[in-house]
């Protein structure tokens, strides 16, 4: 009898040893697929589950009632550890099997508060599994006593449960997912890091974390800049002298917004007169960027253009001290736009007065309506092009389809590719609105390089921003290019030699 016995016992004992150790290689072998392959994690958690079932059910060991035979005491604590252990690896199965189909949705960081909290309720469950199962005491007891518990506890950790509770009521509602850009009551914003049992990790716009716990998130106003898509409005003011009609001035604005490289053209963005005073007339700019960190780009893009606009149009920007007299209407007359054109546009801004004096009869109106070509592709253009009024846009063929690569709104201006390098268009330019452009040719632009050369260098920067421009809108393509590191001094040198520029 006691050689049966110590039989058993040596046979408990072995199998609990190869439990223990198939559990140890289950858990050394998934651990690399936790994360990135959940459904390799759990296929390995069934095998190794599925074995240690097998194992105990050989041995007779049925872990799922009570044991009604009466054990030595060594072997029932054998067995009674076999029991609590298959419990366990059956919670461990159920959580890896929720990991995988019900939870995630193989998005497991968006998941992370959930998926903790229904593994935790599994192993609560596995628990008072073994109690009932294993030690055969009455769960009841154990409910009630462990309920009193949880009220001291809970009173204790009051503010604590609030981030809690509240952390699991934002993942269930999903206000808001990992990468999102949201804003809490018009003063916090920035990126959602990660939401865990306690607080949301916020990356804000000065490169910082913050740290709110959920609770906080749960009572304040939340808006989410990434929802239903990253898409987001803004507004610009824009407040300019009351010298022309608002009609003018706001087809001006409108032109700016038109020729911006970051304002989207669906919805098509809008120019609102806010106030027109004797002083003043109050735009208002409502335009649409992909993202909401575009904001600040297209703001200064957009103030950079309306400077330019406004200074080829003759339109000085209004004072928020106090008011200014009326322009002369002077101003305004045909023969004046030429030199209005010039004083605006830094490029010349090292010419005299005398210098441009002699510069402006020589330049030469031309009008396009819209859809007209104004140069086409392969032309060398021989004469610098300056917006006076209207829209251009450059666009190229590229693999059978039409690419836009930039707009051109009043102020700008382009040819000194052709006029500087005698390189062709590559593309075609056309009028996206009633146009107004004035030519300087290439035989009045060579003395004042030769008088000023200084001039090429901020002509060869501009070159490398529209090659730099050209490239990223054709980047999708992967097109094959030479470096640009260096460019604008090699453009430079060109121009200098050229033109015989010392």
């Amino acid at each position: 009898m006691q050689t049966y016995l110590a039989a058993g016992f040596g046979t408990t004992v072995n199998t609990l040893l190869a439990s223990v150790l198939l559990v140890g290689l289950g858990l050394w072998g998934a651990r690399y697929c936790r994360v990135r392959r959940p459904l390799a994690y759990f296929f390995i958690q069934f095998l190794v589950f599925s074995s240690l079932t097998t194992l105990m059910l050989a041995r007779g060991i049925v872990p799922y009632r009570p044991s009604a035979a009466v054990l030595p005491a060594p072997e029932r604590l054998f067995v009674g550890l076999l029991e609590i252990l298959w419990w366990l690896g059956a919670a461990w199965l159920t959580s890896g099997f929720l990991r995988a189909f019900v939870v995630l949705g193989r998005k497991p960081t968006e998941a992370k508060l959930l998926q903790d909290l229904l593994a935790a309720l599994i192993y609560l469950a596995a628990i008072f599994a073994i109690v009932a199962n294993v030690f055969d005491l009455p769960v009841k007891g154990l409910l009630a006593t462990s309920g009193a518990l949880a009220i001291v506890i809970g009173l204790a950790l009051q503010s604590s449960l609030a981030d809690v509770f509240s952390g699991i009521v934002l993942n269930l509602e999903r206000p808001y997912h990992v990468g999102d850009w949201i804003i809490l009551d018009g003063t916090l914003q920035g990126t959602v890091l990660e939401t865990n049992w306690r607080a949301t990790h916020i990356l804000t716009t000065s490169e910082d974390i913050a740290v709110v716990p959920n609770s906080v998130v749960a009572r304040s106003k939340l808006i989410n800049c990434s929802a239903p898509t990253k898409r987001h409005g803004a507004t610009t003011r824009v407040r300019l002298e009351s010298t022309k009609m608002p009609a003018l001035s706001r087809d001006l604005m409108r032109e700016v917004l038109l020729g911006s490289t970051h304002v989207l053209r669906n919805p098509e963005p809008t120019v609102t007169i806010k106030d027109v005073s004797a002083d003043m007339i109050d735009f208002e700019l409502g335009y649409s960027v992909a993202d909401i960190g575009a904001v600040d780009e297209a703001q200064n893009e957009l103030f950079e253009r309306v400077y330019r606009a406004a200074a080829a149009a003759g339109i000085r920007f209004a004072s928020r001290l106090a008011p200014l007299a009326m322009s002369d209407t002077s101003e305004d007359s045909e023969s004046a736009t030429p030199s209005r054109l010039l004083s605006g546009i830094s490029l010349f801004s090292r010419l005299t007065a005398q210098e441009k004096a002699t510069l402006a009869p020589q330049m030469q109106r031309k009008d396009y309506q819209p859809g007209d070509i104004v140069v086409r592709n392969g032309a060398v253009i021989q004469a610098l092009n300056i917006i006076s009024d209207g829209v251009l846009v450059a666009s190229e063929e590229h693999e059978g389809r039409r690419v836009e690569r930039l707009r051109l709104t009043p102020g700008s201006y382009f040819g000194e590719m052709g006029v500087l390098t005698g390189q062709p268009l590559s593309g075609d330019i056309s009028a996206l609105t009633k146009s107004v452009i004035y030519e300087i040719s290439k035989d009045a632009l060579c003395p004042l390089l030769l008088a000023r050369p200084g001039m090429a260098d901020e002509l060869s920067e501009l070159l490398v921003s529209r090659q730099l421009a050209r490239r990223t809108v054709l980047d999708q393509f992967k097109n094959e290019e030479p470096p640009l590191e260096g460019l604008a001094t090699r453009v430079a040198a060109n121009i200098r030699h050229i033109f015989g520029l010392q």
